[in-house]
């Protein structure tokens, strides 16, 4: 990575943001300045030309400014000015910009993107996602299966599948290979995917199987109303990813236009088969209707969700 004076590090992978931070203030060295939120842009210009007390390896002082929303609509003639100064900076300083909210169509952003200093964290596409999981398990043997079962599991969250990796790395240290099982034996479900196990349990007619992950999830003080929005996201994967087939669409195809993984297609088109589009219809508006009696207050959360589960898992084709 070769260090440049300016960088604008913007998205949602907030792991990918402290990478890139983490890397430019090792080559710049630790003489830095922080400043956070809405600081006029004068301090920001008055800092970047203070000439650095120490002397470093890199002869460079960082200076980070997160938040600024310089980048944004709301502050334009702010914005105008750091636009005016980006082509500006000293040599000695590095000018890192963290920001939460960006607006493309802002000067000073299309500035900081044509000097090639716009960096987008975003979350990694499928493919770079397993490609970088590869290289973490770097001397162990893992298949394609195992590497989705753990995607399935954890999250794309790159945070927690970082520290997953390196429990499985411990757990298999005496074994050439990482499998399903030991995904399983480790790491920590998601919500997501505890949510996708409770619907395959309703499809399935497992009423006490659903209810029992459902209390299990409320012991690890999971918010009702949130495992309904799952349930639904869930249901509603599975009825569009049915439409979808029944156009005779591939499942790439399917991934692609609804933004998810292949392999959840392929789970959710199985998971699918067990209903008609009308029965996945219906589920959708009982949870609506649920979701309505909670905001109304005629039934609580707790067991208006209960409740749910108990007619999806009753009236499924596999009860």
């Amino acid at each position: 990575m070769e260090l440049r004076n300016l960088y604008l590090l913007h998205g949602e992978e907030r792991f990918l943001v402290n990478h890139y931070v983490a890397a430019i203030t090792k080559m710049v060295g630790e003489e830095k300045t922080i400043f956070d939120g809405n600081i006029p842009v004068e301090e920001i210009i008055m800092a970047a030309e203070t000439v650095p007390f120490f002397s470093q390896s890199s002869g460079k002082r960082l200076l980070i400014v997160r938040d600024s929303k310089l980048f944004a609509t709301g502050r334009k003639d702010e914005s105008e000015k750091i636009a005016d100064y980006l082509e500006k900076i000293p040599p000695d300083t590095v000018l890192l910009f963290i920001e939460s909210e960006i607006d493309r169509r802002t000067r000073s952003y299309k500035k900081a993107a044509e000097l090639n200093a716009a960096m987008d964290c975003r979350p990694l596409s499928p493919s770079d996602l397993t490609k970088w999981l590869n290289r973490l398990f770097k001397g162990k043997s893992i298949n394609g299966a195992t590497i989705n079962h753990m995607l399935r599991t954890c999250g794309n969250n790159m945070l927690t599948l970082s520290n997953e990796s390196t429990k499985l790395l411990h757990y298999c240290s005496d074994k050439p290979d990482i499998t399903i099982q030991d995904v399983n034996a480790i790491c920590t479900p998601t919500l997501e995917s505890r949510i996708f196990d409770l619907t395959k349990a309703m499809g399935a007619g497992r009423t006490s199987d659903a209810l029992n992950m459902y209390r299990d999830m409320l012991t690890l003080k999971e918010s009702p109303i949130m495992i309904l929005t799952m349930i639904i996201r869930q249901l509603r994967i599975i009825l569009l990813c049915k439409c979808h087939a029944e156009k005779h669409a591939p499942n790439i195809t399917i991934a692609r236009e609804l933004n998810i993984r292949d392999f959840v297609v392929t789970e959710a088109l199985l998971h699918g088969k067990r209903f008609t589009t009308q029965d996945l219809i219906t589920a959708l508006e009982n949870c609506q209707d649920t979701d309505i009696k909670i905001k109304t207050g005629l039934l609580s959360p707790e067991i208006g969700v209960e409740i749910l589960l108990i007619q999806l898992s009753i009236g499924s084709p596999g009860s």
